[in-house]
């Protein structure tokens, strides 16, 4: 009997270079864009022309779609596609790009030049958001009687912000330790966006012992909080710690758009005993 595979490009990184992998022994294969977002701060009425590469490695000649999306994070920071102008904060309307399809052969480049334009309205405050999106065209692949219909998607993030109205801020709500389904512990801690911008968050999990002494650090993988989102970590505690290990510290600095300010530092912290 032979079973399909389908591949859901609703669901992807954006930016990076997609691996599409049915078994252990088909050949990597992959589409990405460069640079995978653009970070734009623009005044109402303004423009900006910008340009991306979409670029194969180890796969056939393609066909590639072109399309504008939105897109919106969950709170584990998974990625989710919607359609054209139906996000809350949609960019996607201020984006012009030609549609048209084009052919990208196996490990070659092709530019793709774009242009954003805000409109001229006084009411527009903080981020908005949207994608360029290249699409495959799905082929079926054989191997050892599984039958995959293989589609690849790439996504040029665009972010713009309306210079001026910027309103950063955050809130760290709380710190809590349970039990993790597959054993051991784990932190969980969420982060909500309480002003006008997105916000990219890096940081640092400390465990401290008795003495006050940081016995163990370990970064936080950066994460996007979008305007009204939340980003929840859930970061497991190492079953190796000291004993005199007493107390699990988070320390979370917001970067706003395009590298500017992003509020004060955010601390939380549980008692591991």
């Amino acid at each position: 009997m032979m079973h399909k595979l389908f591949f859901n490009p609703r669901k992807l990184i954006p930016g990076v270079l997609l691996f599409l992998v049915s078994q252990a022994a088909w050949a990597q294969v992959g589409l990405g864009v460069a640079p995978p977002r653009f970070e734009l701060v623009l005044v109402p009425g303004k423009s900006t022309t910008e340009n991306v590469a979409v670029f194969s490695k180890n796969t056939p000649d393609q066909q590639i779609a072109v399309s504008i999306v939105d897109w919106i994070n969950r709170p584990d920071g998974s990625l989710i596609v919607l359609p054209e102008g139906t996000a809350k904060y949609s960019a996607s309307g201020w984006i012009s790009a030609n549609l048209d399809p084009f052919a990208l052969e196996r490990d070659s480049a092709h530019s793709i030049r774009f242009s954003v334009t805000t409109p001229s309205d006084s009411a527009l405050e903080g981020s908005y958001w949207a994608a360029l999106a290249f699409t495959t065209q799905p082929k079926p692949v054989n191997r050892k009687g599984i039958v995959a219909l293989m589609r690849m998607r790439a996504l040029a993030i665009v972010y713009v912000t309306i210079q001026g109205t910027e309103k950063p801020a955050a809130a760290l709500q709380g710190v809590s330790l349970v039990t993790a389904k597959e054993g051991g512990r784990k932190l969980v801690a969420d982060v909500v966006n309480k002003g006008n911008v997105y916000l990219r968050l890096n940081g640092e999990l400390r465990f401290v012992n008795a003495k006050g002494e940081v016995v163990k650090r370990a970064p936080l993988p950066e994460r996007v909080l979008l305007r009204d989102g939340l980003v929840r970590y859930e970061l497991p505690v190492p079953a190796d710690l000291p004993e005199d290990v007493v107390l699990a510290a988070i320390e979370i600095q917001p970067q706003g758009p395009a590298k500017s300010y992003g509020g004060p530092p955010l601390y939380g912290e549980v008692d591991l005993k």
